[in-house]
């Protein structure tokens, strides 16, 4: 049988209408759909992976946060490091600046969290500022007292001689 053969036969029983029919709603309506839960279950993916990244940075931020000996660039440093090698023994391969991203979110939460530390250093902060102001305020009532007592005292103007008779005069 040759080709025009078959879609002629095919065409008279209506099997070629058909086809056509379903070649067109598969580009037009299954094959959209079927690229979009693609995509989606990609995000989904995707969201999982950010998750992850989130909780490993903040892990990792709260880790490094009591390492006192170690500057700030170094940590950053150690913390990317440390999250990246982390994504990596998963099979996750993430940019290196979303990781460092991720770091920062992690220690911006961490340092505005109200801790149990944060509210000590708070109290000490202001016992200290209480301090220094009490000492301030005693500084210059002492330097008023020493002005006083520097000042010229002017004596009183008493007369040489008493016109009233004070009580142990003789009359």
């Amino acid at each position: 049988m040759s080709i025009t053969k078959l879609i002629q036969l095919l065409s008279d029983t209506g099997i070629l209408g058909i086809v056509v029919f379903l070649f067109v709603a598969w580009f037009n309506r299954i094959n959209p759909a079927v690229k979009a839960k693609i995509a989606s279950n990609k995000s989904a993916n995707q969201r999982e992976v950010l998750g992850l990244l989130d909780s490993l940075a903040s892990n990792v931020v709260h880790l490094l946060s009591t390492s006192y000996e170690m500057p700030g660039d170094e940590k950053r440093e150690k913390a990317v490091a440390d999250v990246t090698s982390q994504l990596n023994g998963l099979g996750h391969r993430i940019d290196p600046d979303i990781v460092s991203a991720a770091i920062e979110k992690a220690y911006q939460l961490m340092t505005t969290r109200n801790t149990v530390a944060q509210e000590k250093q708070a109290k000490f902060d202001e016992g200290q500022a209480n301090a220094e102001q009490a000492f301030a305020d005693k500084e210059v009532q002492l330097a008023e007292q020493k002005a006083k007592a520097d000042a010229v005292a002017v004596p009183l103007n008493v007369p040489a001689t008493a016109q009233v008779p004070t009580e142990g005069d003789a009359k």
